[in-house]
């Protein structure tokens, strides 16, 4: 039964990562002239060199930390960036920070390109990871589609590639995880002059076979996508709340890795097609 809990609470750090593909689905609409493109230094004033080296990395940089502990990610004053404190709303009793820069191929690319991107809903099913422990690649996730609403699974397509993109919009998302079943996300997302805010939670309880793992609502994650001069900015912030006696038990860190590079994975491949 322990073993049980252990393996279902992890799954709300998961769920984190779902902030990576759930929360960056949504579209919007240019409206207005694009503002110039800021810079990584702009957003993160004097952030630490070595952490910098690692958000312009191939992986990027990632980080999960307990209430007690602060935010290595801090967004300037002036960015109009404040992920953590909204977030941090539901007194949670973990974070997942993760910030990466992605760098372009060609030419800079548009908001637009970063709402096609992560439209691509139904292209998570196919990235993979290597376990190294059966030397194999494993699918986390065995489906992936948008649906019609939290009241209709009912699935329907994603949306073919656009130009534009709505300033807010509400989508659900239903995701197959290979070893926790059925993920049904509620994301909204707004959009102003310089990037796009994904909000995601869970509207249905998340269950192992007929154990709940997480109930509806207790999930929080936020993306922040935005074209910087030097790549397209990923920034995400995400809590959950996972009693201490199961959280002593697992490697959140390695289970939340997983799933995050399989949705950079999604994500980076969707820049190349734009690009």
């Amino acid at each position: 039964m322990v073993n049980l809990s252990v393996k279902t609470g992890i799954f709300g750090l998961f769920l984190l990562i779902i902030l990576f593909i759930l929360c960056p689905t949504p579209a919007y609409t240019q409206a207005g002239p694009r503002a110039a493109l800021r810079t990584f230094d702009e957003i993160f004033p004097g952030f630490d060199k070595n952490l910098k080296n690692e958000a312009f990395s191939q992986e990027g940089y990632k980080r999960s930390f307990e209430k007690h502990e602060s935010q290595s990610v801090v967004p300037g004053k002036g960015s109009g960036i404040d992920l953590f404190r909204v977030v941090s709303e539901k007194n949670p009793s973990h974070f997942i920070e993760a910030l990466m820069v992605v760098p372009y191929k060609g030419a800079p690319l548009g908001i637009h390109d970063a709402y096609n991107a992560v439209g691509r809903i139904g292209e998570i099913k196919n990235y993979s990871y290597f376990s190294h422990g059966r030397n194999m690649d494993i699918h986390i996730f065995e489906e992936s589609t948008r649906i019609e609403g939290a009241k209709n699974n009912k699935p329907i397509p994603d949306p073919p590639p656009s130009g534009t993109f709505p300033a807010s919009e509400e989508m659900f998302l239903h995701l197959r995880d290979r070893y926790f079943g059925n993920i049904y996300v509620r994301g909204n997302l707004s959009a102003n002059q310089y990037g796009l805010t994904f909000n995601a939670t869970n509207f249905k309880t998340i269950r192992y076979f007929v154990f709940p793992i997480m109930r509806a609502e207790k999930f929080s994650a936020m993306l922040y996508l935005e074209p910087l001069e030097e790549g397209m900015l990923v920034y995400g912030m995400a809590a959950v709340d996972i009693p201490a006696f199961i959280a002593s038990r697992i490697n959140i860190a390695s289970s939340v890795e997983i799933r995050l590079n399989t949705f950079i994975d999604w994500f980076r491949e969707g820049l190349k097609k734009a690009n």
